[in-house]
C-alpha cells in the first residue's frame, strides 16, 4: 500500500521533546503559581498550542509574559534536551525525492515549531507545515489535517498520518485518513486508549522496512 501524501507530527514522532517541553511548561507552573506539575499533570494538558495551555495556567492577564518565559526557556534549553530521529528525517527525504509529498502537522504554535524547525534545519523536508495555532480546532478535531488535504487536493485514501498519540489518530480517522502509530519515544506505553491505528510501529527499523517494502522501487 502506497500513499501520495505522508503527514507527520513533530513531538515524540519526529524529535523526543517530552523533556524540553515538560521543563519549559514546569518552569511557567512553578513561576506563576508557586507548585509543580507532574509529566502526567502536563501531559493532560497536550493538544492545543502552547498559548492555550498557558492561557490556561495563568490567565489572559499574565498569558504574555509567561508566554515569553516558555519561549526564552524553550529557545535557550532546545539543544540540550532534545533528542532526534536522524534516520526518520532520512527517510522522509527519500520518500520526498520519489515524489511522495511531505507535510508537518503540529499541535505547537507557529513560534515554538519555527525554533524547533530551524534549530534542526528540516522545514525544506516539508511542502507544507501546519500549526495549532492556524487552525480553528486542535487535535483531536480533524481541522489540521483537513486544511493540508485541501491544500493538496488529495483523496483521503492516499494520505496517511503518522503520531505518536491516540490524538493523532483520532484527528487522522476523524478527516478520512489513515492513522499511523510510532511508539518508539512515545509518552503512551499503551498509547491506543481504544483506538485502532490502521498502522502501528513500535520502532525505527520497522517504519524503515515498511518504506523499504512498498516505496524503494517507486520511481
Amino acid at each position: 500500500m502506497t500513499f501520495k501524501l505522508m503527514i507527520w507530527d513533530l513531538d515524540n514522532t519526529l524529535i523526543g521533546s517530552s523533556k524540553l517541553l515538560w521543563g519549559a511548561f514546569n518552569m511557567v507552573f512553578e513561576k506563576y503559581t508557586g507548585t509543580k506539575m507532574t509529566p502526567r499533570e502536563i501531559v493532560q494538558l497536550y493538544g492545543p498550542p502552547e498559548d492555550a495551555v498557558i492561557e490556561k495556567i495563568v490567565g489572559k492577564q499574565r498569558k504574555n509574559q509567561a508566554l515569553e518565559d516558555f519561549y526564552t526557556f524553550y529557545r535557550m534549553n532546545h539543544d540540550l534536551m532534545v533528542n532526534t530521529f536522524s534516520q526518520v528525517f532520512d527517510l522522509i527525504g527519500m520518500l520526498r525525492q520519489k515524489g511522495v509529498k511531505q507535510s508537518l502537522f503540529t499541535s505547537k504554535g507557529r513560534r515554538s515549531a519555527d525554533i524547533t524547525l530551524e534549530k534542526l534545519e528540516i522545514d525544506k523536508l516539508f511542502d507544507f507545515i501546519v500549526c495549532g495555532d492556524e487552525i480553528p480546532r486542535p487535535k483531536p478535531y480533524p481541522d489540521g489535517v483537513k486544511k493540508i488535504l485541501s491544500y493538496f487536493s488529495f483523496s483521503p485514501k492516499e494520505v496517511v498520518y503518522f503520531g505518536d498519540s491516540p490524538l493523532d489518530i483520532q484527528s487522522a480517522h476523524r478527516a478520512g485518513v489513515k492513522g499511523a502509530l510510532v511508539l518508539w519515544d512515545s509518552i503512551h506505553p499503551d498509547a491506543l486508549d481504544g483506538e485502532k491505528p490502521d498502522f502501528i510501529f513500535l520502532d525505527i527499523p520497522s517504519l524503515q522496512k515498511w518504506v523499504e517494502r512498498y516505496y524503494v522501487e517507486v520511481e
